[in-house]
């Protein structure tokens, strides 16, 4: 019975390291995507503050700053928070950047869209003048949905290697 224990123990041992390192990445990820999305949505309200200072009404400037912001999340997501594995990227995976790109910018218009219309019912509810805490309510609603779309669909592994038939 000693001898049966023994393997039994290191498939157990070996689970738990695995499930370790699964949750050990996933907080890798999490990390990432939080630092990448404060840098983003600092880009994005320094710009819109920028913008509406400059005489944009806080609608527009919201547009100009998101433009603005893309560039900063897309960049640290593809190269930080969901980057490829190294054996993805010998593989040539690294070359489909612009599949993610196109992803990103998808789900970043659908997470924008959501912001977009909940900063216009903020302004509406708050008036104009409460543009920086609309903006900021709003963007903390759509952060999660965000995330999702980016881990499950943009930069996801499985669709940048289409199954072959």
């Amino acid at each position: 019975a000693g001898q049966r224990a023994r393997p039994c123990a290191r498939r157990a041992a070996a689970g738990a390291a695995a499930v370790s390192a699964a949750l050990n990445a996933a907080a890798r990820q999490a990390g990432c995507f939080a630092l990448v999305g404060a840098a983003a949505a600092a880009t994005h309200f320094a710009a819109l503050v920028l913008l509406v200072r400059a005489g944009l009404a806080p609608q527009w400037g919201n547009v100009g700053a998101f433009a603005v912001a893309f560039a900063v999340s897309f960049a640290g997501h593809y190269r930080f928070t969901f980057r490829l594995s190294r054996a993805d990227a010998n593989a040539g995976a690294r070359g489909r950047w612009l599949a993610s790109l196109w992803r990103w910018l998808a789900s970043s218009l659908c997470g924008f869209a959501l912001n977009h219309a909940l900063f216009l019912a903020g302004l509406r509810l708050l008036g104009p003048a409460a543009y920086q805490a609309a903006w900021l309510a709003a963007t903390a609603l759509v952060t999660l949905a965000t995330f999702a779309l980016g881990k499950f669909w943009a930069f996801s592994h499985e669709t940048h290697h289409p199954q072959r038939g």
